[in-house]
């Protein structure tokens, strides 16, 4: 399955990295033959999902492991007696459990060159995942059975990544904990059977169920390769390449970085700067495709 399946205008999307959300609309069973209600109802009540694959959350919190599973296993009837409770269930790295969702996590990878998981999230009527969040990366939600509304609100923190900026590690400060509990949404969208919604890294949501109907949808998390990636692929490159040079790998006493390390910053320094002039933009792009495509 291509992008294009997924989304309209794709040479402009790749040319232009979108960084506000954009909703596609498919027919309503474009995407059962990636996973169905029937499935994920199936693999709960068979007992075959590794504890490893699965992530419980309830009235907008992730319920601690330990309250359902046993070893690498969910206990028996755990995840069914969740849902019944109304609680959602995520399916953890979905494109290692089915075939169809693996072949969709490699074209995407190939055609955008970014970092891909896909989980698959299925909620009760009336019921939400996690309260108020961002993701670090790009995702593309893939609106399966039942529908779920999106509401949002914009970016508090610009480009975040896994290594700074992301909720996890930063959470809320109180002032915008309390601007949240106090303005309404920017929008909210409310995705249908067919529905794709491209959501930038960074805006804020907190997705709930509409209408009476049990929600699945897929969210393929495109990890986009920042400039700050390719800095540290060209860096590796040039300190992969100085390992030739016997200066540099000669030993720097003790008391050199202990006592005044100046002198010895100073030509590392001078050394990165010289071995980054002397790289050229045509002897990095073929090495820097490839490690984009993940190949390398």
């Amino acid at each position: 399955m291509p992008l294009s399946d997924l989304v309209d205008n794709v040479p402009e999307i790749l040319t232009r990295w979108p960084s506000e959300p954009l909703l596609f609309e498919r027919a309503p069973d474009s995407f059962t033959h990636l996973l169905t209600l029937a499935e994920v109802n199936a693999l709960v009540d068979a007992h075959c999902l590794a504890a490893r694959n699965v992530v419980l959350l309830k009235d907008g919190e992730i319920i601690h492991r330990d309250t359902y599973v046993s070893g690498d296993m969910p206990r028996s009837g755990a995840i069914r007696a969740h849902l019944d409770q109304g609680g959602t269930i995520t399916l953890r790295d979905l494109q290692a459990l089915k075939p169809a969702v693996s072949r969709l996590c490699d074209e995407i990878r190939q055609e955008t060159g970014c970092r891909i998981h896909i989980n698959a999230y299925m909620t009760p009527p009336g019921g939400h995942g996690l309260t108020y969040h961002y993701d670090p990366y790009a995702t593309l939600i893939i609106q399966v059975a039942g529908r779920k509304a999106w509401p949002l609100h914009p970016p508090i923190v610009q480009n975040p990544m896994g290594e700074h900026g992301a909720f996890e590690g930063r959470g809320f400060t109180p002032e915008e904990r309390q601007w949240l509990a106090t303005t309404p949404p920017a929008q909210t969208v409310t995705l249908e059977p067919g529905s794709v919604f491209w959501l930038p890294r960074g805006y804020i949501h907190a997705p709930y169920t509409v209408g009476g109907e049990t929600s699945l949808h897929l969210t393929v998390a495109l990890k986009e390769r920042t400039r700050h990636w390719l800095a540290e692929r060209l860096a590796t490159e040039v300190l992969a390449q100085a390992l030739v040079d016997p200066a540099l790998r000669a030993e720097i006493p003790p008391t050199e970085l202990l006592d005044a390390p100046g002198p010895a910053i100073e030509r590392a320094r001078k050394y990165l700067l010289g071995a980054l002039l002397t790289l050229t933009p045509d002897d990095m792009t073929d090495p820097v495709r490839r490690m984009a495509k993940g190949v390398a």
